[in-house]
């Protein structure tokens, strides 16, 4: 799906970023990318829930335990996952290698990959990637970092903001990348966030958790999600006033409505960029008698092959849709089942409103992006998913996946 890609937004300060060609890749492609603080940062993270988890998100989460990282340093191509205590050992490696570089702690390092599973990485060129990024170093290198953690993405995901707090401007910038192997729960994506508000450790997760919630794990492109999964906050202190030191208050709030628009906008992306993707579809499920019930049959209902081909086709087939929430085991009254896209509303009372509104939610399905508005009763619950269509072009390309 094309997308116009916004200007490269000028990064938060306290910051420096490189995105090279390392030798993890072929045919010259960027590969590795790293993101360094001027000192060591306020960090929180949220990471990958797949029990299966890669060996970079196994040390990273050791390293990030005490709240302070300085670097991020993420490889594209390969995910070091699936490779047991030798790609654990690679990781330790990598992160000591950089910190050498840098000469910072090996600890203030979290690393990060992406890329095929079950391949071991090889510590020459990966080497020789550290050397490259860490003489690339710049203010403006965001761009060319952006590019380097793509795999399987078109096109580079960015996203700014900037906020007042106590009359000084607060920057919040982000980078992510992803396309495929996308379900709540976290999916094959990285985020980076940088920040120069002064945030406490505790203030930044709680950000985080929340744009996260709002974001990434409301999103769906084809039911899996990854070994490798990892969204970053840095912090710098580089903006002029005070600690943010707990959730609440206006200035916790500007700063966390920033951060959730900017997940929000890339979790928008990677859903356009899903691989063959042609359609976003914001789905929207109520009437049950709790969230948590109406998350399950979101889930099922953006996990359905025969819902996302359908949308593919711009197929009305509200059967598919009343199959696919009755798949998820949450009680409800069929007879009562409705769907809307758009402003259209096709069934109403369970039944057909007439083929006249059939035609019209057609049209709504050809557009590029719509809603579907689904409710099972008159209960309170409420969930909220963003996904796209499921297209050939999906089965094609997974089916030699290599980097």
């Amino acid at each position: 799906m094309k997308i116009e890609i916004g200007p490269i937004p000028k990064p938060a300060r306290g910051f420096r970023f490189s995105g090279v060609h390392g030798g993890l890749k072929a045919r010259g492609r960027r590969d590795f990318a790293i993101v360094v603080a001027d000192r060591p940062s306020v960090c929180a993270a949220v990471f990958t829930q797949n029990k299966a988890a890669a060996a970079p998100v196994v040390v990273a989460r050791r390293n990030v335990a005490d709240g302070r990282i300085q670097a991020v340093m993420i490889n594209s191509g390969n995910a070091n996952a699936g490779t047991g205590e030798r790609g654990r050992k690679f990781t330790e490696w990598s992160c000591r290698e950089l910190a050498s570089r840098l000469s910072i702690d090996p600890g203030l390092i979290l690393p990060c990959s992406t890329g095929v599973i079950g391949v071991v990485l090889e510590r020459t060129p990966f080497a020789r990637a550290v050397s490259l990024g860490v003489d690339g170093l710049s203010k403006n290198g965001f761009a060319a970092a952006a590019r380097a953690i793509m795999t399987s993405d078109e096109f580079p995901k960015w996203s700014s903001r900037q906020v007042e707090i106590a009359g000084a401007t607060v920057a919040v910038t982000a980078m992510a990348k992803g396309a495929g192997m996308i379900h709540p729960g976290m999916a094959t994506m990285l985020c980076v966030i940088v920040t120069d508000a002064d945030l406490s450790r505790d203030a930044a997760q709680a950000i985080l958790n929340t744009a996260v919630a709002q974001s990434f794990n409301i999103a769906s492109v084809d039911g899996d999600t990854s070994t490798n999964d990892a969204v970053v906050l840095l912090a710098s202190a580089e903006a002029a006033g005070h600690c943010i030191e707990t959730a609440g208050g206006a200035d916790y709030d500007a700063v966390c409505t920033a951060v959730c628009a900017i997940c929000d906008d890339l979790a928008r992306m990677i859903v356009r960029d899903g691989e063959g993707a042609t359609k976003l579809v914001d789905i929207f499920v109520e009437g049950l008698d709790d969230d948590a019930r109406a998350g399950v049959v979101a889930d099922s209902i953006v996990g359905s092959v025969l819902v996302k081909t359908a949308f593919a086709g711009a197929d009305p087939n509200w059967g598919r849709l009343l199959a696919a929430a009755g798949n998820a085991g949450v009680d409800f009254d069929p007879d009562a089942f409705e769907v809307s896209f758009d402003e259209v509303q096709l069934v109403r009372d369970g039944m057909v409103a007439s083929a006249e509104v059939r035609s019209m939610a057609r049209k709504v399905m050809r557009g590029d992006a719509f809603a579907v508005r689904i409710s099972l009763g008159s209960g309170p619950g409420r969930a909220h998913r963003i996904t796209s269509d499921l297209t050939e072009h999906y089965v094609r390309f997974n089916s030699s996946y290599t980097s």
